[in-house]
């Protein structure tokens, strides 16, 4: 047997026998979610992301075994954790239209900071179309779903909102909110924008948003 045989051997058997640090996971998902949501490296192998964190790329086979399982892992952690971050917000007993400067505040903030993860999930439900997307638990959804249409329901018989369905409002909302998103390169090139210039266009396109949705009052 060679001594490069031998080595590899050895490597394999001590990492198997290497407890697992939780540091060290955190750091690779970490490291992963910056280069796919942040820099929106959609083709990132395991060895970019292993140089990006300091690491050997082994250690990331050892952990999560695949380039696609750590994308699947950070993928549906970052979903979860925005899908509990709104379920928070419109479990409170604010008024509607607080409530919806709060999703503004937290949907925006957080695509700002990982502004690729949209294209992330429309990518996947794309590639499985049967799966069973949801943001949160299906009771939690149906919860949630049910209020959101009775504060609506509410807010279109007082006349602060023009009347439609709870699903084209929530369509309308975030279609204001991500298209600025997703379109990001092509609004910086369209508008003249530095990062900076745009970091001010989205804030105050929270505003915008407010403005179509409850009138001019909001200002």
């Amino acid at each position: 047997m060679s001594n490069h045989i031998a080595s590899s051997i050895q490597a394999k058997v001590a990492m198997k026998k290497r407890p697992k640090d939780s540091g060290t996971e955190e750091l690779i998902k970490r490291t992963a979610r910056t280069i796919f949501f942040a820099e929106g490296n959609f083709h990132a192998t395991t060895q970019d992301i292993a140089v990006a964190a300091g690491i050997n790329r082994a250690l990331i086979h050892y952990y999560f075994r695949s380039r696609e399982n750590l994308f699947q892992v950070v993928l549906h952690e970052a979903i979860d954790n925005l899908g509990k971050r709104l379920h928070l917000v419109f479990a409170t007993e604010l008024p509607f239209r607080e409530k919806i400067e709060q999703f503004l505040d937290l949907f925006i903030d957080a695509n700002m900071e990982y502004p690729y993860i949209e294209a992330f999930i429309i990518s996947e439900v794309n590639r499985t179309p049967n799966s069973d997307f949801t943001l949160n638990p299906k009771d939690v959804e149906k919860s949630m779903r049910h209020k959101l249409k009775e504060e609506l329901d509410r807010e279109i018989a007082n006349g602060t909102i023009t009347a439609m369905s709870s699903d084209q409002f929530i369509v309308s909302l975030m279609s204001l909110c991500s298209y600025p998103l997703l379109a990001k390169p092509i609004i910086k090139k369209v508008a003249k924008l530095d990062e900076d210039g745009y970091r001010k266009f989205m804030m105050a396109q929270k505003k915008v948003i407010l403005q179509l949705l409850f009138g001019a009052e909001t200002f």
